[in-house]
Parts: structure tokens; sequence; C-alpha cells
């Protein structure tokens, strides 16, 4: 994902995301494997994102994370923005792959649940007084993106159906916030890159600030994980 010679290493831990109504954890799964909650390695960037990486026999899976600062959607007060970017590369033939993203330890009070929009699949959870969302890439998108080779192999443009929900491949949703995406197989040397974002803001119906913010591109990601600090 990003050179690592010059990273300095800090204590291995799960990689999560604090919010005001419960804790979002990432997990993966490469070919009939889960990995481990906690990474083999972890690096912090001088800005304070920390690359999380996995060594798989078959892939290394790395996930990039940290806080980044985005201007609200409608100019009005801005949001907490938490971006996480996913990459698996192959180092041998990978049959299939789900990423995962999951608000576990809810409060009693909050509800939540699918909250879908243009290209975007995302979860909103909220009571009185919070609303979070988590949120990234629909089948769609990914049909769109597999079709640009840019972020993921081509061949994928053809196993992800955006209209077909029974499809092997796409998006799912488990309750109460549970987000996992279905992904074909790597060749040998290939990547996949996939970004999922978390963000918080005061309970407001007329204004969801926290879903806008969710949607946010890779590369605008990428570039607000890895730049220098101010």
């Amino acid at each position: 994902m990003l050179p690592t010679d010059h990273l300095a290493q800090v204590d291995r831990r799960p990689a999560v995301i604090d919010t005001p109504l419960g804790i979002v954890g990432f997990s993966a799964k490469v070919g009939d494997d889960l990995l481990p909650v906690g990474p083999n390695t972890v690096w912090r960037l001088p800005n304070g994102s920390l690359l999380h990486r996995w060594r798989h026999r078959d892939a290394t899976v790395d996930l990039l994370i940290g806080s980044i600062e985005m201007p609200a959607w409608d100019g009005g007060a801005p949001v907490a923005l938490w971006a996480g970017i996913w990459q698996v590369k192959a180092h041998s033939a990978v049959s299939g792959m789900v990423l995962a993203t999951e608000m576990t330890d809810l409060p009693a009070d909050a509800s939540g649940g699918p909250d879908t929009g243009e290209c975007l699949a995302a979860v909103s959870i909220e009571n009185d007084r919070f609303m979070v969302s988590i949120g990234g890439p629909d089948s769609e998108l990914l049909a769109m993106q597999a079709d640009d080779a840019r972020l993921m192999p081509a061949a994928w443009a053809y196993q992800i159906h955006a209209d077909d929900h029974d499809a092997e491949y796409g998006v799912r949703y488990r309750d109460p916030a549970r987000i996992e995406w279905h992904l074909p197989g790597l060749a040998t040397d290939e990547a996949a890159r996939l970004c999922v974002a978390t963000a918080w803001c005061p309970r407001d119906d007329d204004r969801p600030a926290a879903w806008f913010a969710v949607d946010i591109p890779l590369d605008t990601a990428y570039l607000h994980l890895t730049a220098a600090p101010a």
C-alpha cells in the first residue's frame, strides 16, 4: 500500500474506532481463512494514521485507518470522520474474500440498520443524541470500479452483478450494524482495494451529516490518510 521503511512500528492492536454509540471493528476472510483480530504488524504514519498488516500464506492484507478532516457536505458544522482503506495483494491464487465492518456494544436505546444511497452501501445507528453511519461502495459501484480496473481486477466486472441480490458476490447486511463485502478471487500478483468510512454527529433528522460524510472516494481518503502533518 505504501513504503514502511521509514515508518515507526507500534504495539499490535485490533483496528477499531470508538464512536459515541459503540465500537466499529474490522475483519477479513481470505479464502476459507478468517484472519486474526490482531494484525501481524502495525505502523504509525507521521500524521497519526495507522497501517495494520496481516500476512496470510496467499496474500498480504493491509488496512490503513485514521481520522480525517473534511468540510461538511452542506457547509455546516464538521463531523467526526474516520476512513479505512483495505488492500489485499495476492502472492498466489486467492479463491475469494470477505471484508467486513461492524459496530458492536450498542447502547440499549440505539437502533439502526441498512441506510443505502446511490452507489453507497451504508448502515446508520442512532439514538436521541447521536447518529453514526458506516459506509462504502455498494455492488453497483464495485462493478464500476472493476470495469475501470484501477482499484480491483477487471474480471470482477463480470462477476459482481449490481441488481442481483442473490448473487455470490456483492454487499450483504447483518443485523444490527454489519456490512460485508463478498468479493471474487485474485490471481497471483493481483490486488484489490476498498474504502470504508465511519462518521458521527449530533442527531438531527433535518441534517444527516454523518451519512453524507461516509460517501467519500477512496482516492480522497488515501490523500488525507497519508498527508504530511499540518
